[in-house]
């Protein structure tokens, strides 16, 4: 057994103390009863409580306090461990849609190949709360929602012919990212994490800046790179999305995209200012489960920090018996005694 409060055990010393204070009063009753003849023929004339009953009650007063003081520090037997507040994580999606991402080195292409393990993420991590960042040259955002498919669905249909302003900002994209986070009043308590993928050719803004900023809100920034370092032509689309070839220069030529030793340096260090970590997939892939996995270490780590050990209370064997004895005390002890006559006196 142990106790939540066991400085209230202290109060264990009134009990002799008060037991000495009941002895003391006794023993000058009985003196101030033999100042006036003998005792047992004053006994005889007074109206009292007899020194038995006085005595039990004494007794049933102080153990209740005994029992008081015990409840009051709190007996505990037993535990569990259990979570007690999970503030739970708010992940912001960052997902670059610019051409670039058009390019075919990822099957079927870049960006349609990050949607797909990004639904998949999503499906697979149903508690976490999920915004979603879409961007180019500008940004489209989704609030902070439970509602994956919802959130799904914003991404699922975004194309790069879609964004009038061409070109890649991460930097952009980070700071939208920071200001959802920042404008629910949810996310204060919670851990947040921004997730960007994208093929790191960032044309505008300051993304180190930005993921600086991040850091300094208690965000993580990820960051999942994709493409290859071959050059990869990318292909050209109508308004309506239809395919209609590559994209040219001025000059004519073909555009190509590859991810340079540059661009990976930069993207190491948007991570590693905004507190987070850098992935690199093998050609052809996209890093989502290393995501995945850093993301269940971040879970885990969060319900270890709201785990604490739960006691089981057992105050009431102390405290019932303590207002049973102090219930008898006063009523089933007698407060007066009425002498029926005093004690005849003896013949000479």
């Amino acid at each position: 057994m142990r106790f939540g409060q066991a400085a209230f055990l202290w109060l264990l010393c009134l009990v002799p103390a008060l037991g000495a204070l009941m002895a003391w009063a006794a023993v000058s009753r009985k003196r101030a009863l033999a100042r006036y003849g003998d005792p047992r023929l004053v006994l005889g004339l007074r109206d009292g409580t007899p020194t038995g009953w006085r005595a039990a009650r004494a007794a049933m007063t102080l153990a209740a306090v005994a029992l008081l003081a015990v409840s009051a520090a709190r007996p505990q037997h037993g535990s569990r461990t259990e979570v007690v507040s999970r503030r739970g994580i708010d992940v912001v999606v960052c997902l670059d849609v610019s051409k670039s991402m058009l390019a075919r080195d990822v099957a079927p292409s870049r960006v349609e190949r990050a949607k797909a393990e990004l639904e998949r993420l999503l499906d697979e991590e149903p508690g976490d709360r999920v915004g979603v960042v879409i961007f180019a040259g500008d940004t489209m955002e989704y609030p902070l929602t439970t509602d994956h498919e919802a959130a799904t669905r914003f991404f699922r249909d975004a194309n790069p012919w879609e964004f009038p302003v061409q070109g890649t900002s991460i930097g952009r994209a980070l700071s939208a990212a920071r200001d959802l986070l920042r404008r629910d009043p949810l996310a204060a308590r919670r851990s947040k994490v921004i997730l960007l993928i994208t093929d790191g050719e960032d044309l505008d803004g300051d993304p180190v800046a930005a993921a600086r900023e991040a850091a300094g809100d208690g965000i993580q920034v990820y960051i999942d790179a994709i493409g290859s370092a071959a050059p990869e032509p990318i292909p050209a689309y109508s308004p309506d999305g239809r395919p209609v070839g590559y994209e040219r220069d001025s000059r004519g030529e073909i555009k190509h995209t590859q991810f340079t030793p540059q661009m990976e340096e930069q993207l190491r260090s948007v991570a590693r200012e905004g507190n987070g970590q850098y992935f690199r997939p093998r050609n052809g892939e996209v890093g989502i489960d290393a995501v995945r996995r850093q993301l269940a270490r971040l879970r885990r780590s969060e319900i270890a920090e709201s785990q604490q050990t739960v006691y089981e209370e057992i105050a009431w064997p102390f405290v019932v018996p303590a207002f049973l004895l102090l219930f008898a005390a006063a009523v089933l002890v007698p407060e007066r005694v009425r002498r029926a006559s005093p004690p005849k006196e003896r013949a000479a």
